[in-house]
Parts: C-alpha cells; sequence; structure tokens
C-alpha cells in the first residue's frame, strides 16, 4: 500500500504524509510500501514503516515537548540489516457463514511487530510484508554474537606431498 491510498485508521495527518514526503525525496527515492501503527500509551505517536528501494525507513511521529510540537524522526536500515520477516496469516470462521482473517507481522531486526483483524490494514501489512521478505537479507542461519566477534581461524597448513619416484 503507498502512502497517498493509506487507509482513515491510524489516522495520518497531512503534516505527517508531507514530512514522510520530504524525507523520501531527500533521499531520492519513492516508496514501494508502508504501513503505520500507534505506538505507546498515547494515541498521537505513530510509528511508520516505509519500504524503499533502499531500505526500510522506520520512523515515529510523536509531540516533541509539548502537543503543539511534533517531530518524525527516522532511520534508514539497508535491506542487507533487516532480518527474520515473518507473516502468519489466519483465517477462521466465527458462525456458519462468516469468517474473520487475522494478520500478524514480525520483522527480528529492525524489531517491529504489529496484528490487525482489519481487511484493509490487513491489506496494508500483507503488502509491506511481501515487499519486506523480498527485499530483506534471507532468514536463514546467521552466526551468533559469539561468532561474529570470535578471531578467524588460521588458514589451513600446506600439505607437504612426496616427491615423485626417480625412474631410472
Amino acid at each position: 500500500m503507498r502512502l497517498a491510498d493509506w487507509p482513515r485508521m491510524p489516522y495520518l495527518n497531512d503534516e505527517l504524509r508531507e514530512w514522510i514526503a520530504l524525507q523520501l525525496k531527500t533521499l531520492g527515492v519513492d516508496e514501494i510500501a508502508i504501513y503505520a501503527v500507534e505506538a505507546g500509551n498515547e494515541e498521537e505517536i505513530r510509528r511508520i514503516l516505509v519500504a524503499t528501494e533502499i531500505g526500510l525507513l522506520d520512523g515515529i511521529y510523536a509531540p516533541r515537548g509539548s502537543a503543539a510540537r511534533y517531530s518524525l524522526n527516522a532511520r534508514l536500515f539497508p535491506w542487507q540489516a533487516v532480518r527474520d520477516v515473518e507473516l502468519r496469516i489466519e483465517t477462521y470462521r466465527v458462525w456458519a457463514l462468516e469468517h474473520r482473517t487475522r494478520w500478524h507481522l514480525r520483522i527480528g531486526s529492525p524489531g517491529f511487530e504489529s496484528a490487525t483483524e482489519s481487511p484493509e490494514l490487513g491489506a496494508a501489512l500483507a503488502d509491506f510484508a511481501k515487499v519486506s521478505a523480498v527485499m530483506a537479507e534471507p532468514s536463514g542461519w546467521s552466526p551468533s554474537e559469539d561468532e561474529t566477534d570470535a578471531p578467524a581461524s588460521p588458514p589451513p597448513r600446506p600439505r607437504v606431498l612426496p616427491s615423485p619416484p626417480e625412474e631410472g
């Protein structure tokens, strides 16, 4: 889902939309997909994730000192640093002919987790997860911290081969 198509809730006001567009313009990129959630205990704080061709822009829009002053603080994570993208989808029966679907996205790095049963937000979450899963570093084996901090082992010693027999 693109910023221009974002559903009504959670609400992204015109100022926030403008600031996201400004940051993307400064980076010289367009958004591929976007997802936003209410963050913290306050309804006015938003966490916004924007998938771009160069990486994942992770931002927090929140009051700065007072409710009259806001800021958008964002950090760009290159796709090589994004790990463990996992989308779970569960559809279940509520009544005989009625069902609901629940979408749950978890990203290991940078840490993010969100779930929804809203069809609009579910579509946005699935779209964002699809882009992230394709662009992110593979979520298979990755070395533990112990392994990455350990010094490299020395190269093996060259093996001395026996001399060929002399013909004679």
